[in-house]
C-alpha cells in the first residue's frame, strides 16, 4: 500500500495491525510498543509511537495504547550482570508485553538503526531475540525502514544485517531518493491472506496513494539503486567515513563514541570520556558544534550532543574527507583539539 510519507505509513500499519487481529477474532489486540529515541512520524498516532519526548508537550494528550521500552543503545545501555546488552534490551519487550497483557498488544515497531535518535545501532543478538519474543506472544514485528531502506546501511533493508524478517515493513524517503513524496508499507503472506479473505472492507486510503508520477519516479530510482549497487557503495563508503572519523577523533577527550553502519554515522560528544558524563544542557555544546561545523562547510543534523552524519550514497571520497575535516574542525573549535 502506498502513502505520501513515513508518518502516513506508520498510521497505515497501526490500522492494518488492528484490522488483522480483528479479523482473527482478537479485537482487543490494539496496543503498540516502540522504543525510546524512536522516530516514526508526527501525525497524532505516529507521534505517540515516536520516543523522542520533545515532540510531545505541545500536543498532549497522546493517543492511548502506545508505550515505550529502552533503546538498545550500546554506548549507554546498562545490562544486568551475566546478560548481554542486546538480549537484556530485547527482553524489555517481553516484560512490557506481559505488563500490558499479551492479549492486548498488536505490534512492536522499530527502526533497524535509530536515525533521528542519534544513530543507535543494536547489538547483533538484539533483533533475533526480538523476533522470538514477537512470535511467542503473537505480536507483529514492524520494521520502520524509512531511513534504513534501499541501501543506506549496506544492505537493501536494514534488518537483513541480522537475518530477521519482519511481519510488516514501512518505508519512504529513499524509495524516490526524495525527488517525489512517496512512502508505503508491505506485509507478510500471513497478513496478506487475512486482508484478502477478510469479510470486512479495509477502509483506508489517502488522496495521493499510488500516485502514478511518484510510482514512475520510484521505479526509475530502483533501477539506479540496483544497477549502481547502492548497498555496496554505502557499505564501502561507510567504512571509509567511519575509519576517517575514528582516526581524526578517536583520541579526543570529549568524544565518547564514534559509530556507524553503512552511511549512517554518529559522533557522541561527552564532558568526560571515562564516566560518559554529558555536558550540562545550558552549555549548548551540540548547538555550538553545529554552528562551528557550518563554518567548516558542513550542515548536518544534531541530536543533542550527537553529530549525525548520513550523506547521499553518491558522495565522493573527496567529499567524505571534507566531512571528516569539518566534524573534527567544528569539535576542535568548540572543545579544543585532541
Amino acid at each position: 500500500f502506498f502513502t505520501s510519507g513515513g508518518g502516513e505509513s506508520s498510521d497505515t500499519n497501526f490500522k492494518t495491525a488492528r484490522y488483522y487481529f480483528r479479523q482473527l477474532g482478537k479485537p482487543e489486540k490494539t496496543k503498540v510498543i516502540s522504543r525510546q529515541w524512536a522516530y516514526h512520524g508526527v501525525t497524532l498516532a505516529a507521534m505517540s509511537a515516536t520516543g523522542i519526548s520533545g515532540y510531545w508537550p505541545m500536543f498532549e494528550p497522546r493517543v492511548p495504547g502506545f508505550s515505550h521500552i529502552s533503546s538498545p543503545y550500546p554506548y549507554r545501555y546498562e545490562a544486568p550482570e551475566g546478560v548481554s546488552p542486546g538480549i537484556a534490551a530485547a527482553n524489555e519487550l517481553e516484560q512490557k508485553i506481559l505488563e500490558e497483557g499479551p492479549e492486548t498488544v498488536a505490534m512492536f515497531l522499530a527502526e533497524p538503526v535509530q536515525g533521528a535518535g542519534g544513530i543507535l545501532i543494536p547489538p547483533d543478538d538484539y533483533f533475533p531475540r526480538i523476533r522470538e519474543i514477537c512470535d511467542q506472544y503473537d505480536v507483529l514485528l514492524a520494521a520502520d525502514e524509512v531511513i534504513t531502506g534501499f541501501g543506506r546501511t549496506g544492505t537493501m533493508f536494514g534488518l537483513e544485517h541480522w537475518g530477521v524478517e519482519p511481519d510488516i515493513i514501512q518505508y519512504a524517503k529513499a524509495i524516490t531518493s526524495g525527488y517525489f513524496p512517496l512512502g508505503g508499507t508491505g506485509v507478510s503472506d500471513k497478513i496478506a491472506d487475512v486482508l484478502d479473505s477478510g469479510e470486512d472492507v479495509w477502509m483506508h486510503a489517502y488522496t495521493y496513494s499510488a500516485h502514478p508520477v511518484g510510482c514512475a519516479v520510484a521505479m526509475a530510482n530502483l533501477d539506479i539503486i540496483e544497477g549502481e549497487d547502492f548497498p555496496g557503495q554505502a557499505a564501502e563508503k561507510g567504512r571509509y567515513l567511519l575509519d576517517g572519523l575514528q582516526a581524526a577523533l578517536g583520541d579526543h577527550p570529549h568524544v565518547g563514541d564514534i559509530r556507524g553502519l553503512g552511511l549512517m554515522l554518529g559522533v557522541e560528544i561527552v564532558e568526560d570520556r571515562d564516566t560518559k558524563q554529558d555536558f550540562a544542557a545550558e552549555e549548548k555544546v551540540g548547538a555550538r558544534v553545529h554552528q562551528a561545523m557550518q563554518q567548516h562547510g558542513l550542515f548536518s543534523r544534531m541530536r543533542g550532543d550527537v553529530v549525525c552524519v548520513a550523506p547521499p550514497v553518491v558522495i565522493t571520497h573527496e567529499e567524505m574527507d571534507r566531512i571528516i575535516a569539518a566534524v573534527a574542525g567544528g569539535i576542535g573549535d568548540v572543545l579544543g583539539s585532541s
